[in-house]
């Protein structure tokens, strides 16, 4: 059974993410942080247009055990 902070949860995220509803990719990068090393010091970068025409930088992350699903940084109103 799902608690009202959960539905809440939900319904930020589905607002958040829905901001890539009719987005196109441009591209594809990896940015390398110098601050870590090995798999962590990769990380994504997806280069997109927005429906409204805005490009952005979207950036992929997960937590630092890799249990959670993650977050995509970038988007413009959160």
């Amino acid at each position: 059974m799902s608690t009202q902070a959960d539905r809440q949860d939900k319904e930020w995220k589905l607002k958040y993410y829905s901001q890539l509803k009719g987005a196109t990719i441009l591209n594809v990068e990896i940015f390398e942080d110098d601050m870590f090393y090995g798999f962590d010091a990769n990380w994504p970068v997806i280069i997109v247009r927005l429906a409204d025409g805005s490009i952005t930088e979207l950036q992929l992350s997960r937590d630092e055990e890799g249990n959670g699903p993650g977050f995509m940084f970038g988007l413009p109103r959160v």
